[in-house]
């Protein structure tokens, strides 16, 4: 493919993308000023109408605008003068031009026609055959169409997907194409008339879908749970100062729920064969009986409305006389509505017509009620609805739908609370491996849900047995039906659905069997030498713990030993101390009787020496009574000298 031969509008959005991460914007409409600025210096523009400026946005970068988004982005150009005979005038001497968007829509056609390349190339490849310029021409409006959401690439669908997996190791395709959605979200603004970022101003009621619910509650899988929760976790954002969004299931989804459940509990009696659907599975997995459907179909609607706030809508009917007016369901014929699908589609868009008031909204998060689904006849049916109605009235702007996916309201909500400038944290479905993941994981269970039914046709007419009809039950049920179970390596047998490459299974199947038998004699033959090595470390262990034993018992016979010495070398000690103490007892004995008699000795010379005075000296009776009271107290005397040697001798311990 020539440079020439790039398509406009992924251009276009990587380059909305980078200008918005790399660039001081505060609006879409100071970014949409840079793509009108571009184009007037190129073109050479000094003057202009809103229409030829509308056309040339569209021809250069397939955007295509409203009027009154173009006004507001022109007011943001300095250069361009607004004149009184409605057209604009460009002051030339004034014109400034970013470079930077001419150097990104370089970039990223450069880096599109090298994917779109190796599309081909893989597709050539796959299918060994050569697209022809048609054909190839149709890839790309496909490829477009699978980047930007507005389909999932019709019949190339599962060709596209498949290549982003196999080249999701590849950073630079990742990359690119997940700048292509993030230039779609951010793009989101101007294609919905968001003019007022920040905040919801309006209260919002999301009436969800029956496989929304599940996708909440993670019947349907990990990944379908996380995208659910982005949008669970905006609305708590946008509830954070006042209650705005709040949601919803009408009475006719309880009705498909509650059947739902039925079915679980007919197949856990055996009464219905389990098709491969990611949900029902998860419901019956592990049910013993009927209660137990039962218990989950009461934890299912629990868990909405007290983990996540959801609960039946409180209308008690949509067909009051009061909603005459604004029931639609008499849009279309009845020949169409023979089709249940196209008949409960009509029914959920008229109902958000009678929530709405029959108003007419060009913004969504200001349309007070949205049906919120996956199902593609309802978001059909849904644009038709618009379409009719905008014709009718010859509307400009661009009138919002009734009903939308949970990936675009997850945008639009993102876009709205001012996520968009200077945040990188985009939702995760801009990830465009996941994308390829979801539109595989829903193409793989159509055709098993479709070859499920062959089988058991075939067995109803006795083509297959009831072994061949297991073995092909059990082949369907190996495929890879949740997006986060696909990988680069399961992915061609799981999109494998020919007739040739399921008998294969069922003949792979037969051979496993012969397998398992013979690892199962040779497990026989191996089974006395298990047996004896078991008894070896049976034994081994024995001993161990004998060991153990013994070393536990010489343990304790050593410390008894060990404390029975401790108590004899006591008893030594006693003993020594004992004599120790006797013999300083003695000791002190002897230093008392030495003390004594010696101060005795001493008394007693006194005495004799008093007495012989008193005899040889002829004493009166006052002398003789004075020698005789102090004998006394001599005596007393000694006395005390006694107690005081006593105490010095007896209780001095360093004696």
């Amino acid at each position: 493919m020539e440079k020439n031969h790039a398509t406009p509008i992924l251009a276009s959005y990587v380059t909305y993308k980078e200008l918005s991460s790399h660039g001081n914007y505060k609006s879409p409409y100071q970014i949409l000023a840079e793509f009108i600025k571009y184009i007037i210096y190129e073109k050479k523009l000094y003057s202009f109408s809103i229409g030829e400026i509308k056309s040339r946005v569209e021809n250069e970068f397939e955007f295509y605008l409203p009027d009154a988004v173009l006004k507001s982005a022109l007011r943001k150009i300095d250069f361009v003068t607004h004149g009184a005979t409605g057209n604009y005038c460009v002051i030339g001497e004034k014109i400034r031009v970013d470079g930077a968007l001419k150097k990104y829509r370089n970039l990223a056609e450069t880096a599109e026609i090298s994917v779109s390349e190796q599309l081909i190339s893989f597709i050539e490849e796959t299918k060994d055959y050569k697209l022809n310029n048609k054909e190839k021409k149709e890839l790309m409006r496909a490829f477009v169409s699978y980047l930007i959401d507005e389909s999932n690439g019709n019949k190339y669908q599962e060709e596209i997907s498949s290549f982003i997996i196999k080249k999701s190791d590849d950073k630079k395709i990742t990359e690119y194409l997940n700048s292509v959605r993030e230039g779609v979200i951010l793009y989101t603004g101007l294609n919905y008339n968001i003019d007022e970022i920040g905040s919801l101003k309006k209260d919002l009621k999301l009436y969800l879908d029956m496989e929304v619910l599940f996708d909440i509650y993670g019947y349907n899988g990990e990944v379908f749970q996380k995208l659910a929760l982005d949008l669970f976790k905006l609305a708590r954002d946008a509830n954070s100062k006042e209650k705005r969004v709040r949601f919803r299931y009408f009475e006719e989804t309880k009705t498909e729920i509650d059947l739902f459940f039925a079915k679980a509990e007919e197949i856990v009696k055996g009464k219905v064969l389990l098709k491969d659907n990611v949900a029902m599975k998860a419901i019956t997995n592990g049910c013993q009986d009927v209660s137990d459907i039962s218990d989950r179909k009461a934890d299912f609607y629990t868990k909405l409305q007290y983990s996540y706030g959801i609960i039946q809508d409180e209308r008690a009917s949509y067909y009051y006389r009061s909603d005459t007016d604004a029931n639609l369901e008499w849009t279309f014929s009845e020949e169409e509505k023979k089709d249940l699908e196209v008949q409960f589609a009509v029914k959920m868009i008229s109902h958000i017509n009678k929530l709405r008031n029959n108003k007419l909204f060009y913004e969504y998060t200001e349309s007070e009620a949205i049906f919120i689904t996956e199902t593609r006849k309802v978001q059909e049916y849904s644009r038709k609805m618009v379409d009719l109605i905008s014709n009718e009235i010859n509307s400009e702007k661009k009138m919002v739908g009734y009903a939308i996916s949970m990936g675009m309201i997850t945008n639009i909500l993102w876009y709205k609370l001012s996520k968009g400038f200077g945040n990188n944290d985009f939702p995760q479905n801009i990830n465009s491996v996941l994308k390829a993941k979801i539109v595989l994981s829903n193409l793989i269970s159509q055709n098993v849900s479709k070859k499920f039914d062959e089988c058991k046709q075939a067995y109803q007419k006795g083509e297959l047995d009831e072994q061949q009809l297991a073995a092909r039950l059990l082949a369907l049920r190996e495929k890879a039906v949740k997006p986060e179970d696909i990988t680069t390596d399961n992915l061609e047998d799981s999109l494998n659905f020919d007739s040739t490459h399921i008998e294969r299974f069922e003949a792979e199947r037969e051979l496993h069997k012969a397998q398992i038998r013979q690892n199962k004699e040779q497990l026989e033959d191996y089974q006395a030498e298990i047996e004896q090595l078991k008894r070896t470390i049976q034994i081994e262990e024995a001993l161990k713990k004998q060991q153990e034993t013994e070393s536990a018992a010489t343990m304790e016979e050593k410390d008894a030993t060990i404390q029975a010495q401790n108590e004899e070398l006591q008893k030594y000690r006693d003993q020594d101390l004992k004599k120790e103490n006797r013999k300083k007892f003695i000791k002190k004995v002897g230093v008392f009787l030495k003390r004594i008699c010696l101060r005795l000795i001493i008394l007693l010379i006194i005495v004799l020496i008093t007495y012989s005075v008193t005899k040889y000296v002829k004493a009166d009776a006052a002398n003789t009574v004075s020698i005789v009271v102090t004998v006394v107290g001599i005596v007393i005397s000694c006395v005390d000298i006694v107690k005081n040697v006593f105490k010095d001798v007896f209780n001095n311990r360093e004696e």
